[in-house]
């Protein structure tokens, strides 16, 4: 995996032991990662894109160049089809339905990640709504007994194609077989920390404290 982390190391004037310090590895881990010897963990790479502000695909370049339907066709074989449900928990199956009638029923043409965090706070039994309000969300989800079933179909934004693809990684990294709910917003907090500019406002409005949640994302994903 090609990526930019000499060039950034560089530009803030760090060694690769300083970096390694700030990274909490070894100053080899960083030589590796930076000569691609080899790859860091998902985990590390999200830090280290944090570390220096930036979006991961600023980083690892190969990664960004690839095209979104690499990224989806590597969800795709392992889901069977296009974002098909085989491999989610029936409760990721419900968030993700709803998410796309919300999507349609506000006029959006796609899912968007602000429609999955929706769809995550509308079954207040699930997991990632439990972990949302105990870090204090406080969000009233409008529900029927037709809000889960599949009355819209639309397409997933390039961006929830993103969000569902760290659902796939971080389930596979730890040889999981199903997508649940808290894989979701796992995956929609590393967006909001990489992609600041997309769903910062987001995560304002509902008074959502990233920091708590991730600690609690920690201890369970």
């Amino acid at each position: 995996m090609k990526n930019r982390l000499k060039e950034l190391r560089q530009l803030h004037q760090w060694s690769q032991s300083d970096l390694a310090r700030e990274l909490g590895v070894s100053r080899q881990a960083v030589n590796g990662f930076e000569s691609g010897k080899f790859d860091p963990s998902l985990d590390m790479a999200f830090k280290i894109a944090s570390l220096f502000d930036v979006a991961i695909e600023d980083v690892f370049i190969y990664e960004a160049k690839r095209s979104m339907q690499t990224l989806v066709e590597r969800v795709k074989n392992f889901l069977g089809f296009e974002f098909g449900f085989e491999r989610f928990t029936e409760k990721a199956i419900n968030a993700l339905k709803f998410a796309q009638n919300e999507a349609a029923r506000s006029q959006n043409s796609q899912v968007e990640p602000e429609h999955l965090l929706v769809g995550l706070l509308a079954d207040p039994t699930t997991t990632a709504a439990r972990l949302l309000r105990a870090v204090g969300v406080k969000v009233d989800i409008e529900t029927n007994e037709h809000s889960f079933e599949s009355r819209e179909n639309l397409r997933f934004s390039p961006q929830s194609k993103f969000v569902l693809e760290l659902a796939l990684q971080v389930v596979r990294l730890q040889n999981k077989k199903s997508i649940g709910t808290e894989h979701l917003l796992w995956a929609l907090v590393r967006l909001a920390e990489t992609d600041k500019t997309t769903l910062t406002d987001l995560f304002q409005r509902y008074e959502i404290d990233l920091a708590a949640l991730n600690n609690q994302l920690t201890e369970m994903v």
